[in-house]
């Protein structure tokens, strides 16, 4: 069967799709809005409508991050399930990532004894529905402290890296080496899935795997590193899988003396130009972070009509979709703390 053929149908849903995302200058006219029932209204007809209508009073930019996270959820789905076979198995790891984020939901919210119904209430099921993991991850939400949340669980693909980080959770109380070691799981399954990839499709996925996996090796590392974290920790902290950091720049950056001489390492890899040092280390780390998913985006926006019959196109727009979102809760964010519009203007991604 043919490209064409193959992704025909994908194409036609993402001409859907793409033809109700928000402009650039409809984003920055909702910056202006004086409260949120104004910048709520000014979503009328948009995708987000009927999600929006559902929200219980009152209005806050919390719930509304939910509304937008769950619209994003929404049309990931009809993109993977339009999707080739082998594309939608690879893109499926954009639903696994949301997954990632509710066990890490879940082990906080039983660290602090939130309620049963406080815990639902923060974790995206349309996602678990969709990866058919609905039923484990409720019964993991009825668990009443961690050990049992991560009993809840012991079944499934999460079962190591959990056990590994509630040893941690055990000798010192923190959810920190929990959280990581799942982060560091999911780059593992991004790495696997994009192996798995067909030959002619790796290519067209490359850019967006290579950065997102470079990205957070090198910010964990430098996070670890001003946190002044334990080489050994350090080390067990990132995936095996790297694309243009080797494994030499790994150690070199693990085993310097302090953050500014680990970020010289950094500054010595192809990545250097989305590190510019702020007045502290953790604005440093927060403005890369913003850069390597900028950068990204500008990629997908460059290449949305030359790559066309291949995963490339399916990642360039669901990539536009994420930051759609992402200038979304930026913008509720910022109205609802009464932020100037040129505040908030200056915090969107174009």
């Amino acid at each position: 069967m043919s490209q064409t053929t193959l992704y025909a149908s994908v194409l036609a849903k993402m001409g859907v799709e793409r033809s109700r995302l928000l402009g650039e200058t409809k984003i920055k006219t909702l910056t202006e809005s004086k409260n949120l029932g104004e910048f709520t209204s000014q979503l009328r007809e948009t995708s987000y409508q009927t999600q929006i209508s559902n929200v219980p009073a009152p209005l806050t930019s919390r719930k509304l991050e939910r509304v937008f996270n769950e619209n994003l959820i929404e049309s990931y789905v009809k993109i993977i399930k339009n999707s080739p076979e082998k594309a939608a198995a690879f893109l499926l790891l954009y639903l696994v990532r949301f997954e990632v984020e509710n066990i890490k939901v879940l082990i906080k919210a039983a660290n602090a004894k939130l309620s049963l119904e406080e815990k639902l209430g923060k974790l995206y099921l349309s996602a678990e529905a969709y990866l058919k993991h609905r039923v484990v991850v409720e019964e993991a939400a009825k668990a009443v402290d961690v050990i049992g949340t991560v009993n809840a669980l012991k079944n499934t693909e999460y079962a190591s890296a959990l056990g590994a980080g509630l040893r941690s959770y055990e000798e010192n109380a923190s959810t920190t080496c929990l959280d990581v070691l799942l982060d560091k799981l999911f780059y593992e399954k991004l790495s696997d899935a994009y192996q798995r990839l067909p030959k002619k499709e790796k290519p067209h996925a490359h850019y967006y795997v290579s950065m997102e996996t470079d990205g957070f090796v090198l910010l964990t590392l430098l996070r670890g590193k001003n946190l002044n974290y334990d080489p050994n920790w350090l080390r067990l902290a990132v995936p095996d899988t790297k694309f243009n950091v080797s494994e030499e720049t790994a150690e070199a950056i693990v085993t310097a003396p302090d953050f500014d001489s680990a970020l010289k390492v950094a500054l010595q890899t192809t990545y250097a130009q989305f590190f510019v040092r702020a007045q502290t280390a953790e604005e440093t780390l927060a403005n890369t972070e913003k850069a390597f998913t900028k950068a990204v985006f500008i990629h997908a926006k460059e290449n949305r009509f030359t790559e066309i019959f291949n995963v490339g196109s399916v990642l360039a727009f669901m990539t536009q979709k994420q930051v759609e979102v992402h200038n979304l809760v930026v913008a509720s964010l910022g109205v609802e703390a009464a932020f100037k519009p040129e505040e908030i203007k200056d915090q969107l991604m174009f």
